[in-house]
Order: C-alpha cells, then sequence, then structure tokens
C-alpha cells in the first residue's frame, strides 16, 4: 500500500453506498466519506512549503469532522496533532507550541473549512517514512509528550490486525471513547479501512452502549476495561444482551477475571482480545480467551512482533527470570517530538522499549510486573505493583485495584492498595492479605488497603493512579482493618 488513506479509498470506490461511519445522529456512506476526505486532502495539499509535510491540529472531539479530517490530511501527505478538548488552557498551549501548525481547526471551524475546499482532487502516493500522526501523551514533567508516527508503521499495524483481529466488511465496529486517545483512533482507522460500519459515540455513555449492542448489528466493541465495566454493569441492571457480539478489543489495563466471567454471561460466543502495547510501539502482545493463556499474563507476541527480555546492561536474561522487555517490529514510533523530556521510549538497533519489566514462561506466555519508575521498595526489596494488582483482582470480593508506595519510617515504603469491591462483597485488610501470601512472596503483600467508590479517569478512560493515591494520603477513602 502506498498510501495510508488508500485501504479506505478503495473500499470508498468498490462500494460507496455501504454503511461508513455513525457519529451524533450523522450517518455516512463510504462514497460520501470519501468525496470529503478528498476535499480536505486538497486544502492540506494547498498548506505545503518547502517540500515539508503540512501540521494540521485538530481540537474537534468525537464529532463527524474529526475523521473527515484526519483521513484527508494523512492522504495528503500531511501530519494530524490531536488536542484533547479536556486540556486546560496550558496544556492546549504547550501542545501547539511543540506541533507549530500549518492550520489549527476546532469545532466551530472545521465544517465550514472542509466545504470551502475544491472536489476533485486525487490521493497520490506517499512514502511510507512520511510522519502523519504526533501524538500526545504524559510526560515526566506534566507538559504533553509527542510522540510521532510514520504512515509505514500504522500500514504494519493494520496488516497485523487483519491477522489477529479479522474484522471486515460485514462488521459493525462500536468505538465509544475518545478518538483523540490512540485506541479510539486506531478503532476508527482500521474499521474503516476493514470496510466495516463504524459507530462512534459522542462522549462515552454505558447506557446506551449496552442498548445498541443488544438492539443494533454490533460485532466488535473497541474500548479500554473501565468503559468495559461501566457497559456491563447498565447491561446487567436493565437486563441486556449482546447476541450479535464477535469480539471485544480491549486495552490500556488487565481486564479482572470476574469481568472475563460477566462478559461471557453477557455473550458466551464472543473473543476477548486483550493487547498490551504502549502509543510509541503499537502491539506488543495478545491475550485471546479462545487460546487458553494464563489469567495473570498478556498473552503472546503480536503477529509480526519479536520479543527480547533484557537486564539492566542490555544482555538477554534466563527464560523464567524478569527483564525489560524490549520489541522489535515494523510497528514501531519514531521516537518524540520537540521535546527534551525522553523517558519513556528508547530504541537500540530496531529495537525499543517503554521500560516495562516482565518475564515469558516455558509455554511462551508474557506476564508484566511493571515499570521501573513505578516500583515500590519496601525494607529493601523490589516490589512491581502491577503483579500484585493482579493478585487482588484475582479476589471474589474485588472488582478492581491500585497498588502505590506510602512512606513508612520502618519500612521506607510500604505497600499499599486502594480496591473497589465487586457488588456486595467485602473482604477485611487480614483477608487480602492472606490472599496475596497464598501467591506471592509475603512481603508483597498490601500492609496498607483502602476501598473506594467511585474511580477518578484520565481523558483516555483509564483509572487516574495519582489522584487515587491523593485520596488514600488525604484520608478521604475507607482504611480497611
Amino acid at each position: 500500500m502506498d498510501n495510508l488513506a488508500r485501504a479506505f479509498a478503495k473500499v470508498a470506490e468498490d462500494d460507496p453506498g455501504h454503511p461508513a461511519l455513525i457519529v451524533d445522529g450523522v450517518k455516512l456512506c463510504y462514497g460520501r466519506l470519501l468525496e470529503q476526505v478528498r476535499r480536505v486532502g486538497a486544502g492540506v495539499s494547498a498548506l505545503r512549503s518547502d517540500g515539508k509535510p503540512p501540521r494540521v491540529a485538530l481540537s474537534l472531539g468525537n464529532r463527524p469532522e474529526l475523521p473527515v479530517l484526519f483521513l484527508g490530511t494523512v492522504a495528503a501527505g500531511g501530519v494530524v496533532g490531536l488536542l484533547d478538548p479536556k486540556w486546560s488552557a496550558g496544556q492546549a498551549a504547550a501542545a501547539l507550541e511543540t506541533l507549530r501548525p500549518d492550520l489549527h481547526l476546532t469545532a466551530e471551524a472545521a465544517a465550514a473549512w472542509i466545504a470551502a475546499q475544491p472536489a476533485g482532487w486525487s490521493i497520490p502516493t506517499v512514502d511510507p517514512k512520511t510522519p502523519f500522526l504526533v501524538g500526545f501523551t504524559s510526560g515526566t514533567t506534566g507538559r504533553p509528550k509527542a510522540f510521532i508516527r510514520n504512515q509505514g508503521s500504522w500500514l504494519a499495524t493494520l496488516e497485523a490486525s487483519r491477522v489477529e483481529f479479522g474484522i471486515g466488511p460485514s462488521d459493525t465496529v462500536l468505538v465509544p471513547g475518545p478518538l483523540v486517545h490512540g485506541l479510539g483512533l486506531y478503532g476508527l482507522v482500521e474499521g474503516l479501512s476493514a470496510g466495516a460500519t463504524v459507530w462512534v459515540q459522542p462522549k462515552f455513555d454505558a447506557a446506551d452502549a449496552a442498548a445498541r449492542l443488544e438492539e443494533s448489528d454490533i460485532t466488535t466493541l473497541v474500548l479500554v476495561p473501565t468503559m468495559l465495566v461501566g457497559i456491563l454493569d447498565a447491561a446487567e441492571r436493565d437486563g441486556r444482551r449482546f447476541p450479535l457480539l464477535k469480539r471485544v478489543v480491549c486495552s490500556g489495563a488487565k481486564l479482572a477475571p470476574a469481568v472475563h466471567e460477566r462478559l461471557t454471561v453477557l455473550c458466551p460466543e464472543a473473543a476477548i482480545l486483550e493487547y498490551y502495547g504502549a502509543s510509541e510501539l503499537s502491539f506488543v502482545s495478545l491475550r485471546s480467551s479462545h487460546e487458553g493463556a494464563p489469567a495473570d499474563s498478556v498473552g503472546r507476541p503480536f503477529h509480526g512482533v519479536e520479543l527480547s527480555l533484557r537486564d539492566d546492561d542490555g544482555n538477554p536474561v534466563e527464560q523464567g527470570r524478569p527483564g525489560t522487555v524490549w520489541v522489535r517490529s515494523g510497528m514501531l514510533s519514531d521516537g518524540y517530538l520537540g521535546t527534551a523530556d525522553s523517558a519513556g521510549f528508547r530504541e537500540s538497533d530496531g529495537w525499543g522499549t517503554v521500560g516495562d519489566y516482565g518475564w515469558i514462561d516455558a509455554k511462551g506466555w508474557l506476564r508484566l510486573v511493571g515499570r521501573a519508575g513505578d516500583m515500590v521498595i519496601t525494607g529493601g526489596l523490589n516490589v512491581y505493583p502491577a503483579e500484585v494488582e493482579a493478585s487482588l483482582r484475582a479476589h471474589p470480593a474485588v472488582a478492581e485495584a491500585v497498588v502505590f508506595a506510602l512512606p513508612d519510617p520502618y519500612w521506607g515504603d510500604t505497600v499499599s492498595a486502594v480496591v473497589w469491591w465487586r457488588g456486595a462483597q467485602r473482604a477485611s485488610l487480614a483477608d487480602l492479605r492472606s490472599w496475596c501470601h497464598q501467591r506471592l512472596e509475603g512481603y508483597k503483600a498490601p500492609r496498607r488497603v483502602f476501598a473506594a467508590a467511585d474511580m477518578p479517569l484520565t481523558g483516555s478512560g483509564k483509572i487516574a493512579r495519582a489522584d487515587v493515591r491523593d485520596r488514600a494520603i488525604a484520608g478521604r477513602l475507607e482504611t480497611l482493618e
């Protein structure tokens, strides 16, 4: 493929009347969507100067214009920067300073700008090394950190996900999350490249999503775990089932075993496809419910991915021993743009890492134990929160858990946790410590545990871990005895 937008365009040319996109009551068939994409391509091409790819910043949210502007900019060989409408003015200003766009479109101006562009433009050939996306992820300084992707990296990603997910023209994909984040954006592009119909919620609404899953012909759901739990809660409350759902594609955090059980009741035939990845790495591994992977693993390497577990000196570690997870594939990003805050992604000889630690068992299943920066040192011993969280999530009373360090005069740091209960069940501190002792070394069992009723989330729908820890420190959570 010579242009990331080419697969979508071919579908549109072959079957222009097929439903392509449903957003906030607006329905576009492939032919109409392609017509608008070509207008955007013409307008973005006119921005090109001195041979550099034009840069377009979009501050739209989940509106019908966003897919049109994204695909049109990409088709023209331009670069899209997606700005989160939930950002503060300072965060947005910092992102714009990093991106330095040739064009910045907001919700108020987007539709008129598209309509003003000429029709009849043709999609050109684009070098796969051409950058097309500047995505923003949190940096260690609090300033949005901008990673760069080239067209070839997403062409490889689309090829890999076609093998693993198998989405096609007969599918309808529901994307309930924000398109400014990687999971939602990729779900949109993947669906349109495969000829599917993509249904986008303007804003996440669990009850609405559950209703559509029962009443519409939706076959595929793409979302983060917290949104899935919200949809399951709504479905169980309203007595709904998901008869046509074939696959649930989920990423951002591990699904608790209880979530698997609940989902199986509502749609027993659906494949639950949990993938581990990162904005800078794309897909890394996949755990499919149809493959029998251990519940605490993140699966086996994704199609087209090689893994290498290495020690701090860069040497491979023995099988079964923990090491930094290094990844080699055609899906890696080109690093960061315009920032000295390079903490996170590192690249060497075609291999990349974001600093996650893990180990691979004798059958090839990858397990994660955390990142070096998240490590808790208690009594001189290292504890990675991810493995403690996995143990807590397996408890029948626990729906979700977050583990972190709290200062302690004796231990230095003490392993602490916040849990959210599953239904009416409860457990004591002694119960949870005993449960963890049976599965982990004794020093990894949390010494302080808090219970929370509500769950603070980031803009992408992940648990706001720093906020959770702050609530525990401030005494705003129930302390288990």
